[in-house]
């Protein structure tokens, strides 16, 4: 695995934004100069492209925070460093113009475009909601002082909420743990002026023309808008602007650019969280995610070609074929039919729990972070934190642990090589890992369920989270407790088959 350490034998450093560069690729820059600095390394931050820098938030950001970013307009006369670096973009890639040098690291958070021979060292996340996590995370390998250097944590901070359309589009829990440490050490003051700073004339104009530019759905509640090239956060001002009509529960805003589209989605329906649209929308042709309300993403032109479609098409498409694809199940008063499905029972696999309050004390606001997202709970003797066989985490009242399970002294066998479960203390801010805290249970095999496969989506709506919904695709195992079928949950197919095995 790569570490920024690696960049240390190299004397000659030149570290290169892609042509015209955002906050995302200069905070980046800066991030990889402040490391190098502080180890006697002499480096320097540039970009090259016809044009300079325009947009005033930018402008604003490389002074303020003391950012030495140079442009360079002939890089053909620009002498060749020992090493280039590469953030943000990828060497030989369209959007950055070509330097020659001995050796060449990439270091970024876009799907990868050029051969691993292209590059000599670095790291390509694509997982990522900015470049400006990828390093932040390299920096924290290395122990990098982040309260010291405060104007590298606001730029990276500022490259994490512009790249991600106000945190909106947050999806990775690296994103988020960068946010939560850095929000600490910023000026909070000088990232408010930044944002506010975001809007021209020329910007308030695309929105209005977007706004008139509108295909509504009044049945089901939602809109669509296509907006010129604009910067992503300018997406994100016209979907505000769009939920507040009366008759729009949902609206995605999209803009063109020379590969495909960045998407902006927002919903305040119970039903839809826009997240999971965004997600629906840019799954095998891109990427999306984000939070219940606020969401965005980006689609790859080709993946859309290769599906005979243009993007308007596309995306028209995709969002009609979404509230096609689901069915909505409340589970204190459905109505299935359980003589169509087949009983089941766990085989007697070990699964880890931690009782909320071994973590904090009774009462603190917990926060559970996994790859499936944040869940909200306070700390008590009678919550309980499941943990499953791949890592996910859910939270189970005590009396209901009790009745589908027994301790054992048993390993716990979890795939935590992605990411590990943690719980944060929100009013503290302290975080703790679930998996050190973790005991080993089994379930008692006497307690059947009821499941079958699901022929097409579902959202389930239970007493325990009335508000929001447990959502199941084609293929997942719809399962109801044999003792209480108002107890209705879904299961992946793998974890289903994994776990349960047929009466």
């Amino acid at each position: 695995m790569f570490r920024l350490s690696e960049l240390l034998r190299y004397e000659r450093v030149v570290i290169q934004c892609h042509d015209n560069p955002d906050a995302d690729a200069i905070s980046s820059a800066f991030g990889i100069r402040a490391y190098l600095s502080g180890n006697g390394k002499e480096s320097k931050i540039i970009y090259s492209g016809v044009e300079r820098i325009k947009k005033r938030n930018i402008k604003n950001m490389v002074e303020w925070l003391n950012i030495p970013l140079e442009h360079v307009k002939n890089p053909g006369g620009f002498p060749a460093p020992e090493l280039l670096v590469c953030v943000d973009c990828q060497y030989g890639e369209g959007n950055i113009t070509k330097i020659k040098a001995d050796a060449v690291a990439v270091i970024d958070h876009h799907l990868q475009v050029i051969g691993d021979g292209e590059f000599d060292l670095g790291a390509i996340q694509s997982q990522l909601g900015s470049c400006a996590t990828l390093v932040w995370d390299l920096l924290s390998e290395e122990g990098f002082d982040f309260k010291a250097n405060k104007d590298v944590s606001a730029a990276l901070y500022y490259g994490l909420l512009t790249d991600t359309n106000d945190f909106s589009e947050i999806n990775h829990p690296l994103d988020k743990d960068m946010r939560d440490e850095l929000q600490q050490y910023c000026d909070m003051g000088l990232i408010k002026r930044l944002r506010l700073c975001n809007l021209t004339i020329d910007e308030l104009e695309i929105a209005g023309v977007a706004l008139l530019r509108n295909y509504t759905d009044f049945d089901k509640r939602y809109a669509i808008f296509k907006s010129e090239y604009c910067d992503p956060n300018i997406l994100g001002f016209i979907s505000d602007i769009a939920l507040q009509v009366d008759t729009v529960d949902v609206c995605a805003v999209y803009s063109l650019r020379e590969n495909g589209a960045r998407l902006s989605v927002r919903s305040c329906s119970r039903e839809v969280m826009a997240s999971e649209l965004a997600e629906y929308i840019t799954d095998g042709v891109g990427s999306g995610g984000g939070h219940r309300d606020k969401a965005g993403g980006w689609l790859q032109k080709d993946g859309i070609e290769d599906a005979g479609m243009n993007v308007d098409e596309y995306v028209k498409g995709k969002i009609a074929e979404y509230y096609d694809s689901f069915d909505v199940i409340t589970a204190s008063s459905h109505d299935i039919d359980v003589a169509a499905m087949k009983r089941y029972r766990k085989r007697p696999i070990p699964k880890g729990f931690v009782v909320s309050t071994d973590a904090f004390p009774e009462g603190a606001p917990l926060m559970i972070r996994t790859l499936d997202g944040d869940s909200e709970v306070k700390a008590s003797p009678d919550i309980y934190l499941m943990i499953g066989v791949q890592g996910e985490v859910h939270p189970i009242k005590a009396d209901k642990f009790g009745a589908y399970y027994r301790l054992c002294g048993e390993p716990v066998n979890i795939d935590d090589d992605i990411y590990t479960p943690t719980v944060k203390n929100e009013a503290t801010g302290e975080i703790k890992e679930l998996l050190p805290l973790m005991k080993s249970c089994v379930s008692y095999t006497d307690a059947p369920v009821f499941a079958a496969p699901l022929e097409r989506g579902v959202k389930i709506f239970s007493d325990w989270n009335p508000n929001g919904y447990i959502r199941g695709k084609a293929g997942d195992f719809l399962v109801l407790k044999c003792d209480d079928i108002h107890d209705v949950y879904t299961l992946r197919r793998d974890i289903f088959l994994e776990t349960y095995e047929e009466i």
